[in-house]
């Protein structure tokens, strides 16, 4: 019998499997209007130039100046440097560094960089506010972070460079936030090794960091409940960090010199717990006020703008009561998880460090403290928009009709805001348009009257020093004055706004009999004020009386040896009054030992020699003053004019930087 054979499969060829391709990832409407609406609202910053404080990170700072090669030198001193040595924010000033670097300086890039910041910012706020809320629906959180962005309150933030330190704090916050999200999602330890690293860059920014050892368990446990071994990893970690970004740089940094006055805020003198809370429910108010009323926006407030109340001022029993009654209704409703709770507890917990109650905050209030607090708040708006519409905030579909009401609702809501956040960025403009604006507003805080009186002191400077006299400059001094005496009226011994009454008298004035006084006063007042003995020193020298002009420098060097114009002035007045060259130079000598950088006593030998006829050394001791301090223009004109007929090329070189430095000055003044 035949087999039968079996037909045999002819295999078939196998056609490589294409992968599908990958849909493009489109930037949703939301997210795209999140982007357009931060430029939109601070776009108009970017012609700004320097304003309040922004001598400590953007311009006129030697260490920013110094670029990128100064990077470990910023690491390795403090925030603020000079007559006050205090804080350690490295990683803000390495961003200005950088800037300074490749942009040599521009305020208009940094603006930009800072709207840049803020957008950031936003996206990633509501990409993190999407998966700790994930069974909320997306348009309640785009509200959030609409108001959010949109609200007035964040104008000191943004329009100001000198405050880019809460940007960075507040994005290392979030940044941080991802990897501890990342690490209860898939429990690897890497991701908090990242949120040990980001959350030290963020406290390293800014010290408002710190409340986020409350917020980040308080988020957790609503993405994903109480899982107590991994919180606990959580709170351990970050607490770990607090230690060491507060510590570690103490065993490397100068010792901290901040004065701190009773004008800035009366709490770090006057004790007492009750004192506390009221201030402190005056405080908690007045940032509800503004979240729903930003208006007027101010610079500065402080003593008395900002009264300190005991416990039983009326005011402060009704705010005890509402935020009371806010606490009270978040803890009812936090075990069903209700977005409302968290938004009040997140709101609370942000503004607990500025509300003067744990501690005194410099300022008493300032719009900046508020800045991470406006995301409970705006949480809360988004929930009252959805509540007048009834819908529930985790509702799955929201029909284009609604969805249209809603949105209607928050463009409404925006036009006011955005206004005001416009029209205020205009007033950060400079610092003087900034206090010029403000000041009608300020009539009881002492510090911003003084301030507003010094810039005006200042802009009239700039003035003399270019040799040209107002016109009406009896007029500007009446009005430096009268702020100058309005911040002594509110304080009576703001002993510096009354040395500074005397020193508009013998610097403008020429009126060395009408500016003792005021000196004199201002010693009574603090009689380890070494600012008012070098004034009277000066005074009484311009004088004649040298005998007295002798005894207020020592005085005042007395009190501040490493005092260097004191012993300037003392040096010269030796030499020119009494003929002592020995003493004169022995003095100088000091000066180059207290302070390597200095320019004086090498400008001061130098005249030395020139009045001995000497102009060799003269010239010797002129190049060695311009390489301390190359910004000495006149200095440099001198230098140009001697080598004119000698070295044409030290001329020219000379030449060049006396006009650097002349443009560096001016626009520095």
């Amino acid at each position: 019998m035949a087999k039968v054979q079996k037909n045999k499969s002819i295999p078939i060829k196998a056609k490589p499997v294409v992968p599908p391709k990958k849909p493009r990832r489109r930037i949703d409407w939301m997210t795209a209007t999140i982007v357009v609406l931060c430029f939109v609202l601070y776009g108009n910053t970017i012609p700004n130039r320097y304003s309040m404080d922004d001598e400590f990170v953007a311009y006129n700072n030697k260490r920013i100046e110094g670029g990128i090669k100064e990077i470990p030198g910023i690491w390795a001193s403090s925030y603020a440097e000079g007559k006050m040595t205090y804080e350690y924010r490295p990683v803000v000033k390495t961003t200005f560094a950088i800037e300074y670097q490749i942009f040599n300086g521009n305020p208009h890039v940094s603006h930009f960089f800072n709207i840049l910041l803020y957008a950031v910012i936003c996206l990633l706020l509501f990409h993190l506010l999407k998966k700790i809320f994930r069974d909320t629906n997306p348009l309640f959180l785009f509200v959030t972070v609409i108001v959010f962005l949109a609200h007035p309150i964040h104008t000191e933030v943004v329009s100001s460079l000198k405050n880019r330190d809460e940007l960075l704090s507040f994005l290392g916050c979030l940044i941080t936030l991802h990897f501890l999200i990342k690490y209860v999602d898939t429990s690897k330890i890497k991701f908090v090794v990242f949120s040990f690293i980001s959350f030290l860059l963020s406290y390293w920014s800014k010290e408002s960091a710190l409340v986020f050892l409350a917020i980040y368990p308080l988020i957790l446990y609503y993405y994903s409940g109480p899982q107590i071994k991994k919180l606990m990893i959580v709170i351990v970690t970050i607490f770990v960090v607090v230690i060491i970004a507060r510590y570690i740089p103490k065993l490397y940094l100068p010792k901290p010199e901040r004065e701190v006055f009773l004008f800035e805020n009366p709490l770090f003198f006057k004790r007492g717990l009750f004192l506390k809370l009221g201030t402190g429910m005056i405080t908690l108010l007045f940032y509800l006020k503004l979240f729903l009323y930003p208006h007027p926006l101010l610079f500065y407030y402080g003593y008395d703008q900002i009264p300190v109340v005991g416990l039983g001022n009326a005011v402060a029993i009704i705010s005890l009561l509402i935020h009371l009654g806010l606490f009270a209704f978040a803890i009812w409703k936090i075990k069903e998880k209700h977005i409302l709770s968290f938004a009040i507890l997140y709101y609370l917990i942000c503004l607990s460090m500025f509300a003067n109650i744990v501690k005194p905050a410099m300022g008493i209030v300032a719009e900046r403290y508020a800045f991470s607090a406006t995301l409970g708040f705006s949480m809360f708006v988004a929930f009252m928009i959805f509540l007048l519409f009834k819908k529930k905030t985790n509702a799955p579909l929201i029909s284009v009709s609604d969805r249209t009401k809603i949105l209607a609702v928050l463009v409404v809501l925006l036009i006011p805001y955005s206004a005001k956040t416009i029209t205020r960025n205009t007033d950060w403009k400079s610092q003087i348009s900034l206090y010029r604006n403000d000041i009608k507003y300020l009539d009881k805080s002492a510090k911003a009257n003084a301030l507003f009186a010094g810039q005006l002191l200042s802009i009239m400077n700039k003035s003399l020093f270019n040799g040209q006299v107002p016109p009406d400059l009896k007029e500007k001094v009446d009005s430096i004055i009268k702020y100058y005496k309005r911040s002594v009226e509110i304080y009576p011994d703001y002993y510096s706004s009354i040395n500074n009454i005397g020193s508009v008298y013998f610097t403008v004035m020429k009126d060395y009999n009408k500016a003792i006084p005021y000196f004199l006063q201002s010693i009574k007042i603090n009689p380890k004020y070494t600012e008012a003995y070098f004034n009277l020193a000066y005074s009484t020298q311009m004088q004649g009386n040298i005998t007295d002009a002798i005894w207020y420098y020592r005085k005042s060097i007395a009190l501040k040896p490493d005092y260097s114009r004191a012993l300037s002035n003392l040096a010269n007045l030796y030499y020119d009054s009494k003929g002592e060259t020995d003493s004169a130079m022995a003095i100088n000598k000091r000066i180059m030992k207290i302070d390597s950088t200095s320019d004086l006593p090498y400008v001061n030998i130098a005249n030395y020699y020139l009045k001995s006829k000497d102009t060799v050394n003269a010239v010797a001791y002129m190049e060695k003053a311009v390489k301390k301090f190359p910004l000495n223009y006149k200095l440099c004109q001198n230098l140009a004019k001697y080598f004119a007929n000698k070295d044409v090329a030290k001329s020219e070189r000379y030449s060049d930087m006396a006009v650097k430095a002349r443009k560096k000055v001016m626009d520095a003044k």
